[in-house]
């Protein structure tokens, strides 16, 4: 008898998981639902540790059923580095991210033609750069990024002003991650790198290039596309 009813148990898990409710504590309630978008096509996501999916071709996908309080989310693809989150899962409640992944090689395209109208593009970005102030920040569709001292602010839409990064040594550049306001390309020391710019006790730092002092400017014309300019050497990588 016992068999039959841990049998008929787990049969009753199952019905109720598959139709998107689960256990908090003594009650069943309609699991929240986490939204992913725009994330690079076939890539793998983990709740908890757990495999749970992955997304469409699109960069698109839902997984329901999950459990009130604390999760944890990991996006990855082979070519990319992970996108790692903590996120707050409510009942009967979706929650939507889109995650940061870079890819793991970025292949760098050199300017070295000063006639070239790409480099002279690029030349002019770089001569018109001001760091951004508090007064005079970079806006992105409601959010705000700025420098004060060796520190990176934002404020995202409808949100409180925070810090995402902090430098030993002077930032040179802080620009938006292409068309995104919610992730910042950062130019500081040798490298020139994206970090998500939620607010959040885990970021995500993810390398784009590493060399002597570079610096990074977007190219206006093209959204997924940076100048980097190191050691007197212009070139471009799509992000």
């Amino acid at each position: 008898m016992s068999g039959i009813a841990i049998a008929a148990f787990i049969l009753l898990f199952g019905i109720i998981h598959q139709s998107g409710y689960v256990f908090s504590g003594i009650y069943i309630v309609k699991g929240g639902t986490l939204a992913i978008e725009g994330a690079r096509p076939q890539s793998d996501v983990f709740i908890d540790t757990h495999r749970v999916g992955t997304v469409g071709a699109n960069g698109s996908g839902k997984f329901n059923a999950l459990r009130p309080g604390k999760r944890n989310v990991i996006v990855a693809s082979p070519n990319s580095w992970p996108w790692i989150f903590d996120f707050e899962a409510s009942a009967a409640t979706t929650i939507t991210f889109r995650p940061l992944q870079v890819l793991k090689v970025i292949e760098n395209t050199p300017l070295a033609d000063t006639e070239d109208p790409i480099r002279a593009r690029a030349e002019v970005e770089f001569k018109s750069y001001r760091e951004p102030i508090r007064i005079q920040a970079l806006k992105n569709e409601g959010a705000l990024i700025w420098v004060e001292g060796n520190t990176v602010f934002a404020q995202l839409v409808a949100g409180d002003v925070h810090s995402i990064f902090s430098s030993t040594k002077p930032i040179r550049n802080v620009l938006w991650y292409g068309n995104r306001n919610d992730a910042v390309i950062i130019a500081a020391q040798d490298s020139v790198f994206a970090i998500d710019a939620y607010e959040s006790d885990v970021r995500n730092f993810q390398p784009i290039y590493q060399g002597e002092a570079p610096e990074a400017v977007a190219d206006p014309l093209q959204p997924d596309r940076i100048f980097i300019r190191d050691k007197g050497n212009y070139f471009y990588v799509n992000i």
